[in-house]
């Protein structure tokens, strides 16, 4: 996350479920709905509020490079830029990852850092704005070596659900 984009996330935080909760939802429920329950830890890479936690209850650790948004979140959160997450390899048994690849920058370290923190088999729900070039993201899935097992049209989004090899 570049420092402008983290500072305006920070800025943004305590108005952003007011103004984006009712776009987010409809992806988030879909995504939820898509990703069978895994034993095992559970990621929200890009966490923001917490909107995921919340609007489905699911258990997941909450992580995000915005210290203003992830103080609005509630339950187990860390401080992270999803290029570099300071979690183990082969952690967590499922990840979402919900509209939080924004910006110029390649999807490649952010992808690459969910394979490695996933275990074999992991699951992936991921969704990226239409606003951002979604090719770069399904190229990339490929590219690691993805399972791609579905891709979703999401109205505002494109998604994905794959699994790690």
């Amino acid at each position: 996350m570049t420092p402008w984009l983290r500072a305006a996330y920070d800025r943004e935080a305590p108005r952003y479920d007011d103004r984006f909760e009712a776009q987010q939802a409809p992806k988030i429920h879909r995504l939820d709905g898509l990703l069978p329950s895994a034993p095992g830890l559970t990621l929200d890479l890009g966490a923001g509020t917490g909107l995921l936690h919340r609007l489905t209850g699911r258990a997941v650790l909450q992580i995000d490079g915005s210290v203003g948004m992830l103080a609005q979140a509630r339950g187990p959160r860390v401080l992270a830029d999803l290029e570099r997450l300071p979690l183990p390899t082969g952690v967590a048994a499922a990840a979402f990852c919900v509209t939080a690849l924004i910006g110029p920058a390649s999807p490649l370290p952010a992808l690459a850092e969910a394979l490695r923190v996933l275990t074999p088999g992991g699951w992936l729900a991921l969704s990226v704005s239409r606003h951002e070039d979604p090719e770069p993201v399904a190229r990339t899935l490929a590219d690691l070596g993805f399972h791609i097992l579905q891709h979703l049209d999401m109205l505002d989004d494109v998604g994905w659900i794959a699994r790690r090899p």
